[in-house]
């Protein structure tokens, strides 16, 4: 049994590092094809010191997002859907602008449209690459099942 939990957390794991690994390379894009979103300091930086504000963006957004978004949708949950669909493009926008002003020394920055836009790429990304990774994932697929069965319990 203990080989089979090391397993469950290395696959997991690696899901998490695969995940942010996508998402750092998905804000360098962003960051090369929109002229409001920057990665680097006004005097210029080396490649590898915007890789790393990349890096540091795609994980404090990524966390910040896995930690604000419960939080929200219980409080949202007597918002009406529409509301909630357009919010949710406005509220993942000022999640990213707040990861970028995590990053030190401000080479993060982007307008408030474009990190609307910034993150919602970035999230359909992840998702996306959360979701490919999962599907012959048997304890991802064991984990909605059980999820869906006590759904249907608790009705």
């Amino acid at each position: 049994m203990r080989g089979g939990r090391w397993r469950t957390v290395g696959r997991g794991l690696g899901r998490v590092v695969a995940v942010w690994a996508v998402s750092t390379l998905t804000m360098l894009v962003l960051a090369g094809i929109l002229p409001d979103f920057k990665l680097q300091s006004d005097d210029g930086d080396s490649a590898t010191r915007i890789a790393v504000t990349a890096a540091l963006g795609a994980g404090a957004f990524g966390l910040l997002s896995a930690l604000v978004w419960p939080l929200l949708v219980r409080a949202l949950l007597l918002v009406p859907a529409l509301v909630i669909g357009l919010l949710t493009f406005f509220l993942n926008g000022s999640l990213l602008l707040l990861a970028l002003r995590l990053i030190p020394d401000g080479r993060g920055d982007a307008n408030a449209e474009t990190a609307v836009v910034v993150a919602a790429v970035m999230s359909a990304v992840a998702s996306a690459t959360g979701g490919a990774l999962a599907v012959r994932d048997d304890d991802a697929y064991r984990r909605r099942l059980y999820r869906l069965a006590d759904r249907r319990r608790r009705r």
